[in-house]
């Protein structure tokens, strides 16, 4: 069996190339987390806007955060979304609950944490996520 390459022991690096690496490490995951996010929520969304037997398609979401004991995280439970007529709309009445695990893992590859200010984009054509 093969063995993947090893990494250079972590704990003989100095602190600055150690804090190098967490922050390109963190980047990378941001990244990618930003690129799957609109997939997994604009799923969720189509699902919950098909339980009202609404047909508009969402063009974007806008998520706020909530302050829990470990700090703050996007809450799906107070979106505010664009849908194709223009309209905007807060989706508390939506179950939302499927995107919870993308959004919670979003909020951990950040490299400053959020506070009661910010806000999530996400806007699908074209896909993207960005914070305010």
């Amino acid at each position: 069996m093969l063995s993947a390459p090893a990494l250079p022991a972590l704990d003989t690096l100095d602190d600055y190339e150690l804090n190098r690496l967490f922050i390109a490490a963190g980047d990378l995951l941001l990244k990618r987390s930003e690129a799957g996010l609109p997939a997994v929520i604009l799923d969720v969304l189509r699902e919950a806007l098909a339980e009202d037997n609404d047909t508009r398609k969402p063009l974007r979401v806008a998520f706020t955060t909530t302050k829990w004991d470990n700090g703050y995280f996007w809450y799906s439970d107070s979106a505010r979304v664009t849908l194709s007529d223009g309209k905007t709309e807060e989706i508390e009445q939506m179950d939302l609950s499927g995107a919870d695990e993308a959004l919670t893992d979003h909020v951990s590859y950040l490299v400053e944490p959020l506070d009661s200010t910010d806000r999530l984009i996400v806007t699908f054509d074209p896909p993207s996520a960005h914070t305010e």
